[in-house]
């Protein structure tokens, strides 16, 4: 561990004006607003969305039908040695059937819908389940929409995140996810996971998992 004036003196490097410009950020307070551009048109989504995704460290896989996606979590979960696997309580995942068989490698299975305490189940889990409203090719990004049947903690507390989507729930930009929701009820929650969970401390340190999980899987079906 560095001591105390190497620490400071690494701050102060790294906070001097001009030393040190980790981001593209610029040096005055505001600047000028420019004309948006249009992002370039994304010719096929679904590779585009995979691309990204393992760009930021996440693992992604295009199947043909829910029997193989069912097939991607069943080993995943013996990869990964689980022991608990908490799912959203959503028609998709019923369809799946990836409940007996989890069962039957050894895997507790706890739906939304059974659970008294959540926040404890989800947390001792070893992997979350879920599905997304939307993925964006243009960034690797899900939209998850939360509400009855589908906990926010499912996607959050667990180590683990599959998320199986179908792919004609595929958008190409960021703008357009937004879109979505422009002049209309909003869900009850919606957030833009944008693959694994990272942290900055105040040495400029990425962390992975910090406040999220730090494995995030991806099953685009169709």
């Amino acid at each position: 561990m560095a001591g105390r004036a190497e620490f400071l003196d690494n701050i102060r490097h790294r906070t001097s004006t001009g030393k040190y410009k980790p981001t593209r950020s610029p040096d005055v307070a505001w600047t000028p607003r420019e004309e948006p551009q249009e992002s370039p048109w994304i010719e096929d989504p679904p590779a585009r969305f995979l691309e990204e995704l393992g760009a930021l460290g996440g693992h992604g896989r295009r199947v043909a039908t829910l029997d193989e996606a069912r097939g991607y979590v069943l080993d995943l979960a013996s990869e990964r040695g689980a022991r608990r696997l908490v799912r959203w309580d959503v028609e998709e995942l019923e369809e799946m059937g990836v409940d007996g068989p989890l069962g039957e490698a050894g895997v507790e299975v706890a739906v939304w819908r059974d659970l008294d305490d959540f926040r404890e189940v989800a947390g001792g889990a070893d992997i979350g389940l879920s599905t997304a409203a939307w993925a964006i090719a243009e960034t690797g990004s899900l939209v998850i929409e939360g509400g009855p049947g589908r906990g926010r903690t499912v996607t959050l507390l667990p180590p683990t995140h599959v998320a199986v989507v179908p792919v004609e729930r595929m958008l190409r930009t960021v703008s357009e996810a937004i879109g979505k929701y422009a002049g209309g009820a909003l869900p009850a929650n919606v957030t833009f996971h944008t693959g694994p969970s990272r942290s900055g401390d105040i040495e400029m340190n990425i962390f992975v998992g910090m406040h999220g999980p730090g494995d995030v899987h991806v099953v685009l079906v169709g």
